[in-house]
């Protein structure tokens, strides 16, 4: 089966994704003696990001957004 392409991302996407990858920049990180751990995003991380670039989108859908997406990333980096 041939893999299709991608499909062109919407203005809300988009912003969506740039607000996780931007916010994610600021990922704090647990430091231990064997490992480095990176810590899930708080609304912290996300707000001192919509501070400077606000979305025209309600902040809860923001943040249920962000924290989905921080899951799939973490749980990604797991496997």
């Amino acid at each position: 089966m041939a893999v299709p392409d991608e499909p062109e991302l919407d203005v809300i996407t988009g912003s969506l994704l740039n607000a996780f990858r931007n916010a994610a920049r600021g990922r704090r990180y647990l430091v231990g003696a064997a490992s480095v751990q990176p810590l899930r995003l708080s609304a912290r991380e996300i707000s001192d990001w919509l501070e400077v670039h606000p979305l025209p989108l309600p902040r809860r859908l923001v943040d249920e957004v962000i924290f989905a997406l921080d899951e799939a990333a973490l749980a990604e980096e797991d496997d």
